[in-house]
């Protein structure tokens, strides 16, 4: 094997890194504390976003987007993207809005169209290694 020191570090462009975080079923005390119950999915956060990507294990196929509202620091919005092509080739996309959030503690306790309970997204990263932006774009 050869010794790589001569290697040109100057010219690697660092691949952006992406936070993962835990989302689960729950429920709030009378205090306002969530407790966690089991796991039903994750998010990523890119570095330097505010735009969660949002993976539940009962749709593995979708990803949906809980972004903050534009009007109140305390609230977001959960969104799915529709792409599409048209006969020209062009491609078309389009947000619908399936939910909203508020922050409930170290939480987000987001109300989901078509899913019975809340669900909570941990506002604190798994203490796993960031994940590659590979994984999650």
């Amino acid at each position: 094997m050869s010794n790589n020191t001569d290697f040109p570090f100057s010219n690697v462009v660092p691949i952006r890194k992406s936070d993962r975080f835990g989302v689960y079923l729950g429920e709030v005390t009378s205090s306002g504390e969530v407790i966690e119950g089991e796991s039903v999915g994750i998010a990523f956060l890119k570095q330097g976003s505010k735009k969660f990507r949002l993976k539940l294990f009962v749709f593995p196929a979708h990803q949906y987007f809980v972004v903050p509202d534009d009007k109140d620091d305390t609230k977001y919005v959960v969104l799915s993207l529709e792409e599409y092509q048209l006969p020209t080739g062009e491609v078309r996309s389009s947000w619908n809005r399936i939910g909203e959030g508020r922050l409930a503690g170290s939480f987000i306790a987001l109300r989901v169209q078509l899913l019975p309970e809340n669900i909570f997204l941990c506002l604190f990263p798994d203490k796993n290694v960031a994940q590659e932006d590979s994984i999650a774009s």
